[in-house]
């Protein structure tokens, strides 16, 4: 079984991956753009950190920069815990991209021009953070004695972010990490009464899963996407709180909540391959009747041809 740290990142990483529909609508909520869902592109640009002390080299998400349309890149360093250091990350992994991406341009009087170009930085606070966490981190970079400038980096903290917040802003592929909300409190058994266990349950219940079929409703994601962040949040609670013998209700609730899904998903991706098996029929239907006239026209014009010509 995977440390929670690894569970946490497998799953933002997940998330990340699911249809660009989904991720370009969290892009947008983020860092207030306007792309379009249905036709932009995502890409990835991964970075590898090399851990010495394991000898070994992996890929992490939190390290990750999406490129939108092949030409606009936001870095997203997802976090648990209060980092004080973590702008100074940000910006190392900026400038990793900055240098990979270097280019060397004319401008109209034939000049050189040299230009790097930095993501768009967002902290991402998936847990509870104390008050002392800035809305913005404020790094002071200093070019010598010529040039001083202000690198700033927005931080989003989820778990203080409203259901309704979330929702609006379409950033539902975090909603699996909002059961986070309640993990300090129900550690404590003491906290675990009837009237916390029930918070407990309505936060996945209404706050989160409902959010995803309103979503997948709203066509914000797609039923796919939906089932897997349905198991995401599964594999949350399940490390989180399924362990107290007070969640024994929330644990079945949660359990038939995701079959009850995954088999409405099922009919309805049943339903429109059936539907679009139709449409392929009816397509090749009207492409055989479409030769077919094509036959009888060559024909007719065979046949006018044949009488033009016993004319003379």
């Amino acid at each position: 079984m995977p440390t929670t740290r690894k569970l946490y990142d497998s799953i933002f990483k997940k998330i990340l991956t699911l249809s660009s529909k989904a991720v370009i609508n969290m892009i947008n909520g983020l860092f207030n753009m306007f792309y379009d869902p249905e036709n932009s592109t995502v890409s990835y640009h991964w970075t590898e950190n090399v851990h010495d002390n394991q000898n070994s080299m992996t890929t992490t998400l939190a390290d990750t920069i999406l490129v939108i349309n092949n030409s606009d890149a936001y870095h997203m360093e997802a976090q648990m815990k209060k980092d004080d250091s973590i702008v100074f990350r940000v910006f190392s992994y900026g400038a990793g991209y900055a240098d990979q991406t270097k280019e060397i341009l004319q401008d109209e009087e034939g000049c050189q021009v040299y230009r790097i170009h930095f993501p768009e930085p967002c902290v991402i606070y998936l847990s509870n953070v104390p008050k002392s966490v800035p809305d913005t981190y404020s790094l002071q970079v200093g070019f010598g004695h010529t040039q001083n400038i202000t690198y700033n980096v927005p931080v989003t903290k989820l778990t203080s972010c409203s259901v309704k917040e979330i929702n609006d802003r379409k950033m539902i592929i975090l909603i699996p990490f909002y059961i986070l909300k309640l993990r300090e409190k129900l550690r404590n058994k003491k906290a675990r009464t009837p009237e916390n266990i029930a918070s407990l349950k309505s936060l996945i219940k209404t706050d989160i899963m409902g959010s995803i079929d309103k979503n997948v409703g709203l066509g914000n994601i797609t039923a796919e996407d939906g089932a897997q962040l349905y198991r995401f949040t599964q594999m949350l609670y399940t490390r989180l709180y399924s362990q107290f013998e007070e969640t024994e209700e929330v644990t079945d609730m949660v359990e038939q909540s995701i079959i009850t899904f995954v088999d409405v998903f099922q009919e309805e991706k049943a339903r429109m391959e059936k539907r679009m098996a139709e449409m392929d029929k009816e397509i090749a239907d009207k492409d055989k009747k479409l030769a077919d006239k094509d036959n009888e026209l060559a024909e007719l014009r065979a046949e006018i041809a044949r009488l033009k010509g016993s004319d003379k």
